[in-house]
């Protein structure tokens, strides 16, 4: 005879089964039709549609999400009454430089970037210096760029309501000039974060199929195969100053410092503050890894055995005068360099960003935006059961 204690436990078993085939099956239907189904967020105020602007679109069509992106944007833009937008396909020739320019002359007033960080820094390559505001919307592996404004990554409908009505905020960007092999090679521009050393490494090694199935876990793998591997002499200027030598890991150069995980590199480097963060991480074997994994977990430096350091200036030059060093912006490896100069450029493009007023940080401001938030959550109810 089966007891009530064995049916309950069986019936409790069943139900956890339940419940989490049903929350895989749902985060598989999201990632897969975003426009479906969206995330819930009840806590979070969406903006509300401003005065009618020209949208651009340049959409990386690699993505699995790019086409439901698209769709999201075209229904936005419907419900706020703003004219249909321009789309652009990017491609190997263009990933989006030559897309943004053609999009401003063509009287885009905000030029949206759907895809990864190599697409991003494309399409704000091609805004630098325009009126022009770039919106994100992140369908990458790192989203650099994505995290460092704050935008939560895995709610599409969200990032894609602030990439369309957000406020304005002017961004530095970095100018990257580099040496490999004695030969000048073509200079680049990002947002975020180079690096030569170590972190180059691991984009290199990292397999894209793997990147696709597992995002930014992909890394950790690669990772083993570089972390004992011996250190590299490099001499380092910041602002013009006196060279001085260390023997690198890696040597990492930030206009922002966020990355996945939700970890912060820099130590005080912001978007938007004028300046650029030179971080030198010099580890040596495991202990020294465990120092600096502690550093980053407390956010406390160690001043006697450092195995990180930061320098902060407006420009920097780094030599490697015995072996070149493969170099990496915003995820993309660009090959090996002898030496490279970098230089900020302060507010060269203008990115839509969530407005800090509608933030919700205490209870007042929850109970001030109560009536926005019920409003919003019956509009995501009637969404879904539209289905």
């Amino acid at each position: 005879m089966v007891s009530r204690s064995s049916i309950l436990v069986a019936s409790v078993t069943g139900a956890g089964v339940a419940a989490a085939a049903s929350a895989l099956l749902m985060r598989r239907a999201r990632l897969a039709r975003p426009d479906l189904f969206p995330v819930y967020r009840p806590l979070h105020r969406m903006i509300e549609p401003g005065e009618p602007r020209q949208v651009a679109v340049i959409y990386n069509p690699t993505k699995t999400r790019a086409e439901a992106a698209v769709r999201m944007i075209t229904a936005q833009l419907g419900f706020a009454n703003w004219p249909r937008a321009f789309f652009y396909e990017s491609t190997l020739e263009d990933p989006g430089t030559g897309l943004a320019q053609q999009a401003v002359k063509d009287g885009a007033d905000i030029v949206i970037a759907v895809g990864g960080d190599g697409t991003v820094r494309a399409v704000a390559n091609g805004l630098a210096g325009t009126d022009a505001r770039l919106g994100v919307v992140p369908l990458g592996t790192g989203n650099l760029l994505a995290r460092n404004l704050e935008l939560d990554i895995s709610d599409l409908n969200g990032c894609i309501n602030v990439a369309l009505h957000g406020t304005s905020q002017a961004i530095d960007m970095i100018h990257l000039e580099l040496t490999g092999h004695g030969k000048e090679l073509d200079p680049i521009d990002y947002l975020v974060m180079g690096g030569a050393g170590f972190d180059a490494q691991i984009m290199n090694d990292t397999r894209e199929d793997l990147k696709a199935k597992i995002g930014w876990l992909a890394y950790v793998g690669a990772s083993f195969k570089h972390v004992f591997t011996r250190r590299r002499p490099a001499q380092i200027s910041v602002d013009g100053g006196t060279p001085f030598a260390r023997k690198i890991r890696t040597v990492l150069i930030a206009n922002c410092g966020k990355i996945q995980g939700g970890l912060n590199l820099a130590s005080v480097a912001e978007a938007s503050d004028g300046r650029l963060e030179v971080i030198v991480l010099t580890p040596r074997n495991v202990v020294s890894w465990l120092r600096l994994a502690g550093q980053y977990m407390t956010r406390r430096p160690d001043t006697r055995f450092p195995v990180v350091e930061y320098f902060v200036g407006t420009s920097v030059t780094v030599d490697f005068p015995r072996q070149p060093l493969p170099v990496e912006v915003d995820g993309d490896v660009l090959g090996e360099v002898d030496s490279m100069t970098a230089t900020v450029v302060p507010g060269a493009v203008n990115v839509n960003v969530y407005p800090e007023e509608l933030e919700i940080r205490t209870f007042s401001d929850l109970v001030e935006a109560r009536e926005d938030l019920v409003e919003q959550q019956v509009r995501w109810w009637q969404r879904l059961l539209r289905l």
